[in-house]
């Protein structure tokens, strides 16, 4: 007969025991895996860079010179629209293909030019505005005998003229 204090009973109690704490190192250490093996094929966020004026006033300037050439193209592609459209034998196959090539070519370069020219507007203006910043700067600070470089917050405002 098994009593409180038998060896079968003494026995399952630590085997209990010791499987329990088994099994919790073992649920420990897959926890531990798992989240070792998430981080490592999480990806990294990009810094973001900041876009400064004159940044904005070089895409501007791009912007308006691309801007022109497609003016120019819409200017000569409507030019041979209308040369074509001059021209006696009007309704042969071969110039109507042309001159709804012309016209087409020339709207949708023009189409393109003026949205470049708007979006290098809104980039100058952007460039020319007020704009608030946060920055971390160092100065020389005397400590003891010697100079070290000591980091603040710095808040400022650029006002363009």
């Amino acid at each position: 007969m098994l009593t409180q204090d038998s060896i079968i009973i003494r026995f399952y109690s630590e085997l209990v025991w010791y499987s329990k704490t088994i099994n919790m190192k073992k649920i420990t250490i897959l926890c531990l895996l798992l989240v070792s093996a998430i981080a490592s094929f999480c990806q990294q966020d990009a810094p973001k860079t900041t876009v400064t004026h004159i940044d904005l006033l070089k895409k501007s300037k791009q912007q308006k010179t691309f801007a022109w050439v497609l003016a120019g193209v819409s200017t000569i592609s409507f030019g041979k629209a209308l040369v074509d459209f001059a021209d006696e034998d009007l309704f042969s196959e071969e110039y109507v293909h042309s001159y709804g090539l012309s016209v087409g070519v020339g709207l949708a370069s023009l189409a393109g030019s003026i949205v470049l020219f708007v979006a290098s507007g809104r980039n100058k203006r952007k460039a020319k505005a007020a704009s608030a910043f946060l920055n971390m700067e160092k100065v020389p600070v005397l400590q003891g005998t010697s100079f070290i470089n000591q980091s603040f917050p710095v808040i400022g405002v650029k006002i363009k003229i």
